[in-house]
């Protein structure tokens, strides 16, 4: 009954293709953290495929009839802000196909709470310390998480060791996750993995979908963060005092930028240079605007406009606010991709079919393969999409591929 898993990480010499531009340290850091992921997966695989067979075989259902949840836990053990946001969509269908359901989120980003606040359907988040060496800390945590009855909790992800215990730990009716032949969690409902690799978003949505038989469509999955009309307005201001315009001037005057990432994933200084050479000879009357991780953060380009923002809602209002968004593989990115900014990630050591940008004006680009000239044309396409951020119906899928071709 329990299938094998169709998705391994690439192996580690995978990312060799993507480090034209890293120094020989970088590279170098590349490859361990490669090797590291790929002995990593295969570690909790195996792992998992022992405690599989060790514990009893437990029949499980395919499909879940949605009238009879109305309370639900969503498990997922990370500390990472991608990976929180990848939720968005799963919150968004979830809330969708179960308007009067309370849903309840277990998971180890600190930041979570603020970054989700005001969620649809979302009643509690319950964070579970990352990192930690408080005990009493993950004892609150248990407390929290048994503390009340879910008519279903939901493993998200398919191979998550933390999201299985969690669900194990849970008071739940039911139980879902993926059916692997590594999963040793308790499920009462499952559902088989997609034969080809998807995006870590999709993951959430389609194991949801298929277990209620709802409408699956990959592409309309979106990363969602609803902001308010206070929060929108606030975004502008902080634009517009960043560039010296009236707040309703900036969506076609501003072009958002961030430059920083994990060492792996950084992008030299001089290949943004040569970025922005390039774009402002196509564009000049284009204002560019930092957005820098820290108040004491240089930035990139000392001549540009340059803004740090502390609130990452404050950062996605402030980005929602420009006109088009270039970013390296980071959190940005995601909170970029989750408003309707055409977003443009800049990949140099980490998978785009996992992680891009998910809007049809979003675009995923592999810097070693891209000149730092022709990712600026990418760009001025975005920059002269026929709509604007915040007016208008988007053009077809078809005509957006088109255009961006």
């Amino acid at each position: 009954m329990n299938q094998q898993s169709n998705h391994r990480p690439p192996a580690p010499a995978a990312a060799a293709g993507a480090t034209g531009l890293l120094t020989p340290r970088q590279r170098l850091r590349v490859h361990v953290r490669h090797a590291h992921r790929f002995v990593r997966h295969r570690g909790r695989e195996l792992l998992g495929f022992i405690l599989a067979h060790l514990m009893p075989a437990r029949p499980y259902a395919s499909a879940l009839d949605a009238s009879d949840i109305h309370t639900v836990l969503i498990c997922r053990v990370n500390g990472r802000m991608g990976n929180t946001l990848f939720l968005t969509p799963l919150l968004e269908r979830l809330h969708a196909l179960l308007p009067q359901a309370s849903i309840d989120l277990l998971l180890a980003y600190p930041r979570a709470p603020e970054l989700l606040a005001g969620t649809p359907g979302v009643r509690r988040i319950i964070v579970v310390p990352y990192k930690s060496w408080r005990l009493w800390r993950y004892i609150a945590a248990l407390r929290s998480l048994r503390a009340r009855q879910y008519d279903l909790a939901i493993d998200p992800t398919p191979e998550s060791s933390s999201g299985r215990t969690a669900l194990n730990l849970a008071r739940a009716r039911y139980r879902l996750g993926f059916a692997t032949r590594s999963q040793w969690a308790h499920l009462t409902h499952a559902v088989p993995l997609p034969a080809e690799p998807m995006h870590q978003a999709l993951h959430p949505v389609y194991l949801l979908t298929r277990i209620l038989g709802a409408p699956y469509d990959a592409q309309g999955v979106r990363l969602w963060l609803p902001l308010g009309d206070a929060e929108r307005e606030a975004g502008r201001r902080a634009i517009a005092g960043a560039i010296g315009c009236e707040p309703w001037q900036t969506s076609s005057l501003a072009f958002g930028f961030f430059a920083h990432a994990a060492t792996s994933k950084l992008i030299p200084r001089s290949w943004w240079h040569g970025f922005w050479e390039a774009f402002l000879a196509l564009e000049p009357e284009a204002v560019p605007v930092e957005f820098l991780p820290t108040p004491t953060t240089a930035p990139t380009i000392e001549r540009f406009r340059h803004l740090h923002l502390p609130s990452q809602r404050a950062l996605t209002s402030a980005i929602a606010a420009t006109r088009v968004f270039v970013t390296t593989d980071s959190g940005p990115m995601h909170l970029a991709s989750s408003t309707a900014v055409p977003t443009v990630g800049l990949f140099s050591a980490t998978d785009p079919t996992l992680y891009r940008p998910l809007k049809p004006t979003d675009l995923a680009l592999d810097i070693a393969a891209c000149s730092p000239r022709i990712v600026a044309q990418r760009c001025q396409r975005l920059w002269h999409l026929p709509y604007a951020p915040h007016g208008g119906p988007p053009p077809a899928r078809a005509s957006i591929r088109e255009l961006l071709a």
